[in-house]
Formats: C-alpha cells, sequence, structure tokens
C-alpha cells in the first residue's frame, strides 16, 4: 500500500513539473490579458468594457488556437487611478508589476503623465502594451528615439494629439467659419448687436479656447492659438483648467461672458467635462461649443445636464445610427444594449484585444518580438474594426534630419500609405479650408515629419486620414427635433462638388468630402444670438 501511495505521489509531482501553470486556481490554456486603466472612472471603466466584449466572442468562436491547442481567453484587470488628482503613477506600477509576468499582452491607458510611469513594467518586461487612451506625441515619440526598449508600445486609440487638432480645426472650419458664419452673415439684421459679424462679413467670428491644463493638450493650445487666427478666427481667450475640477470657475466664465465668444473649443478628458455644459446655459452663453469631452460623449450626458448640452459638437469616435464600419452599429447597439451607455473612446480595447489575439494565432506564438513584427506589418493592417475603416501603423522613419530630435517618412513608405499624393496636381496646407496654395502635387519632406510635437507620422502610432482613422464629429440632437437627446454623427459631412471643393477639401492625407453612412444633418442651437424665434430643426 505504501509502494502505491509513493507511486501516485510521485505521479503528481512528475504532472506539477510538466503543467507548472496548472493549479487549483490556475487553469491551463488560458491566455491572460492586461486591461491597465482608471477602473472606478468612466475612462477604465470602457477600456474593462470594450475588452469584455472582445475575448466574450472570441472564446464563444472556440478561444485562440496555438500549436493545435485550444486556448481560452481571460481577463485581468488592472487599476491605476490615473484619473484621480494626486496620482502619481505608483498605483498602476505596483498592480501591474504583480501580474505582468503571466499576462501575454496588455490593453489600456489613459492619462499622459500616469501611463508614461506604469508603462515601464510592460517595457521591461518586452510585453506588447496597445495604448488605448493617451494622446500625447512624445509618449508614441519614445518609440523612435528607442526602439530597442520601446517597440513593444503601440497605440489602438485615439490618434495622437497633433491629429487631434487637424481634426478640430477641420470641424471648426467646416461648422464655424463656415455654416456659423454664413449664417449669422444671411440674418445680418436680426442678430444682435453683440454677435454681429456684417454682411457681407466684415468681423470675425470671436473663439475662446478652453481647456485641460494637461499634458496632453499642450499641443493642442498651442497649434488652435497659431492656427485659428490664420483661418480667419479672432481667438479673445486662452482658458485652462484642471482636469478634475469640480467647476469651470467662476472668474473663467466672467471672461467667457465678457469675449461673447461666437464659438468655445473645448478639450477635457477628465471630470471637468462633465460640469461645462450646465455651467454654460446657467451663464447664458449661446456661443457654439467645437472640442473634445470625454464625458460629454457618454449616454447620460444628455440627463445630466439636463438637455443643456444639446447643439454642443464633439471630436468622437461613436454615435447612434453612425456606420464607420459595417460593424460598428450592431456593436454600439450590443455595447449600449449590455451596459446601458454610449462608449468612449477608450472602449477601443475591443480593436486592440482583437488584433492582439489574431497576432498571436496567426504567428502560432506567444513571443513579444513576435508579435511586433506581426503588428508592424501592413498586410495585417485590421480592416475589420468597428470605430474606423483600417486600423494601420506607421512604420518606423527612413530620413534621419536631426537624430534624437526629428525624422521624417522617405516618399516610398507614404506612397504605400497615401499613393494618391502621386497625383501631379496640387499641394495643400495641414490646415485647410484656409490658408491654402496651390502648387505641384507630390512628396514633399516637410509634410511627413517625425518628431516629439506636431510631426505626428510616429512609429506605432495609427495612421491618419480618410481610408484609416478620421475620428468623428457628433453632437447632441434631440430624437427628431422633439424626443429625448442623443448623440449623432455629423462630420465628415459631404458638401457637394463645386470647382473648387476638391481644393479646399483636400490635404496630403486624403480628401475629406465625404461622409458615412448614417450621418445626420446638424443644427445650430444659436437662438441665443438672434432677436427672432429660432428652430435649431427647421
Amino acid at each position: 500500500m505504501k509502494k502505491i501511495l509513493f507511486l501516485i505521489i510521485g505521479t503528481l509531482l512528475v504532472l506539477g513539473l510538466v503543467l507548472p501553470g496548472c493549479t487549483d486556481d490556475t487553469p491551463e490554456n488560458v491566455i491572460k490579458i492586461a486591461v491597465v486603466g482608471p477602473m472606478t472612472d468612466l475612462q477604465g471603466q470602457n477600456h474593462k468594457d470594450g475588452a469584455t466584449l472582445a475575448i466574450e466572442e472570441i472564446n464563444d468562436a472556440g478561444g485562440v488556437t496555438v500549436g493545435g491547442v485550444d486556448y481560452t481567453v481571460e481577463l485581468v484587470a488592472v487599476e491605476t487611478k490615473e484619473a484621480t488628482s494626486g496620482e502619481d503613477g505608483s498605483t498602476g506600477t505596483g498592480n501591474l508589476q504583480a501580474v505582468i509576468d503571466d499576462m501575454a499582452f496588455c490593453v489600456g491607458g489613459f492619462r499622459t503623465e500616469i501611463v508614461s510611469v506604469y508603462r515601464e513594467v510592460a517595457m521591461e518586461a518586452e510585453k506588447v502594451f496597445i495604448n488605448c487612451g493617451a494622446a500625447t506625441d512624445a509618449l508614441q515619440f519614445s518609440v523612435v528615439t528607442d526602439y530597442a526598449k520601446y517597440k513593444y508600445w503601440f497605440k489602438g486609440t485615439p490618434y495622437n494629439s497633433t491629429f487631434l487638432v487637424k481634426s478640430l480645426l477641420k470641424m471648426a472650419s467646416t461648422i464655424g467659419g463656415g455654416v456659423l458664419a454664413a449664417t449669422l452673415e444671411g440674418y445680418d439684421a436680426a442678430v444682435k448687436a453683440d454677435y454681429k459679424i456684417g454682411n457681407p462679413q466684415t468681423v470675425p467670428l470671436r473663439v475662446v479656447i478652453l481647456m485641460e491644463n494637461a499634458t496632453w493638450c499642450a499641443g493642442i493650445v498651442g497649434a488652435a492659438q497659431l492656427y485659428l487666427p490664420a483661418m480667419g478666427f479672432n481667438v479673445t481667450s486662452t482658458i485652462l483648467v484642471d482636469p478634475t475640477a469640480a467647476t469651470i470657475g467662476v472668474a473663467n466664465w466672467n471672461t467667457i461672458v465678457n469675449d461673447k465668444p461666437h464659438i468655445i473649443f473645448t478639450a477635457f478628458s477628465g471630470s471637468v467635462g462633465a460640469v461645462y455644459s450646465g455651467e454654460r446655459v446657467t451663464n447664458d452663453i449661446p456661443a457654439m461649443t467645437i472640442g473634445i469631452n470625454v464625458p460629454g460623449q457618454q449616454l447620460l450626458h444628455w440627463v445630466n445636464t439636463d438637455g443643456d448640452c444639446e447643439g454642443e459638437i464633439l471630436l468622437d469616435t461613436w454615435a447612434v445610427g453612425l456606420n464607420q464600419t459595417p460593424q460598428t452599429g450592431a456593436w454600439v447597439d450590443a455595447f449600449v444594449a449590455r451596459f446601458s451607455r454610449y462608449p468612449v473612446y477608450t472602449a477601443g480595447t475591443y480593436d486592440s484585444i482583437k488584433q492582439g489575439c489574431r497576432a498571436i494565432e496567426d504567428t502560432q506564438s506567444f513571443d513579444s518580438d513576435t508579435l511586433v513584427a506581426w503588428l508592424e506589418d501592413p498586410a495585417n493592417a485590421m480592416d475589420d474594426s468597428v470605430g474606423t475603416p483600417k486600423i494601420q501603423y506607421y512604420p518606423m522613419p527612413a530620413d534621419t534630419l536631426e537624430a534624437g530630435v526629428t525624422y521624417a517618412l522617405n516618399e516610398s513608405q507614404v506612397l504605400a500609405l497615401y499613393p494618391n499624393i502621386g497625383s501631379p496636381w496640387m499641394r495643400f496646407s495641414p490646415f485647410l479650408p484656409y490658408p491654402y496654395y496651390e502648387v505641384a502635387m507630390g512628396y514633399n519632406q516637410t509634410d511627413w515629419l517625425v518628431g516629439e510635437a506636431s510631426k505626428p507620422h510616429i512609429a506605432h502610432d495609427t495612421v491618419y486620414g480618410p481610408g484609416y482613422m478620421t475620428g468623428i464629429g457628433a453632437q447632441w440632437q434631440k430624437e427628431g427635433g422633439v424626443g429625448a437627446g442623443q448623440k449623432v454623427g455629423i462630420w465628415p459631412v459631404y458638401l457637394g462638388e463645386d470647382p473648387t471643393t476638391k481644393f479646399k477639401l483636400t490635404d496630403q492625407y486624403g480628401y475629406w468630402n465625404f461622409q458615412y453612412p448614417g450621418t445626420s444633418p446638424y443644427i445650430l442651437t444659436i437662438g441665443g444670438m438672434l432677436n427672432i424665434a429660432w428652430d435649431p430643426y427647421a
């Protein structure tokens, strides 16, 4: 009997050596993925919810097969508290360090100042980390300046700060410099004196820049201050607020009231964005809002502001009824049905987990360097995303202009991404439609710079432009003009064809005169600027 017991124990010990990952609480054949973010805040909740939908779909379809073995995917939530005032990155560092060795790869990240600290855990462990939240150019630029260490760092969403401001300026030009100015000009006799611009227009539209005092906003603020005046706007004030402030502040609202802006140009990712809409209405400010407001992307924003967000335009990823891809509409419906709220941009973890698991299965490998090579290969660009027509990454720049500071994509790299710039008809300045100039179209190195700030074609960052990632302009409207509030997509928008349209609406990334299926008409909530009754839905 003792001999039999000894053999049984010996057999169990052998099995323990052969299957070191198989314990009572750790099942075998599991791929663990870390979703990293502020789990008790809006951004981290969406990180987790997008990731949850992805792994459920993968597991329902049989999991991930490697070497003939079917693996179940398991999500490991890592709390970072990076949306909390005073957090220094230590929470994320400690929590990620505790699990990193068991992770196949990581997704998530939100606040630049914090993720730049705790991502070091993944880089030192040589684990792929797909950033799904932090936009700052410099954060991604580390891939170029120290590839050996940061080659594991990729961007899933959003595109970087420079591209954010490019899209914001496009919206401001189309809706503000175009539609709003034309409306005020046409209704000149009925416009209140404080908001008159003349007919024909002689006074530029006034703009207040109101943004977070945060790293990711620094480039946006600088570009807005530079390019809005060049586009014909009068920037009257620039106001920066704490991302976690409970209010925009009386002094700041007094400045805005005195400036009497036609447009407030915003960028909020933290909780301060949740109070902006109500305070704007309380202060009786009729200005249009065009910008970024992550708390304003969520379903309850209409209810929380008692409809005061009506008419606000925000750069976004998803909207009701909008179909950037054939998968988008059904996915958004499924997300709302499951979680009773709209997805905000950090729910892009859904696409990143799908892409990472695809890399493992296609390469039949868990080796991080092998996964990096697969993600870098343009042949593996994701063309079945739920948020954008194609997710592809910029390559390492071929041209060195100033080592460690500025690089550039060469002509062959650019043409591989944007073949239409080979058309020999014209080239455009980066912010359109004003200013613009006509020259021979084609590759120009200064258009394709790679650097820490405002040189955005950075390795492992998402490719920008029509056919790739454009973002969308969403607007809060009443359903049918009378019903409950909903967030609909209004930009990019097709503006019709005329002899100058292609000239004005083309840049080096492509032709922006198009719209996605399900785009809604925009509205102008400018009744407070007029002396007549105004129905924005008429």
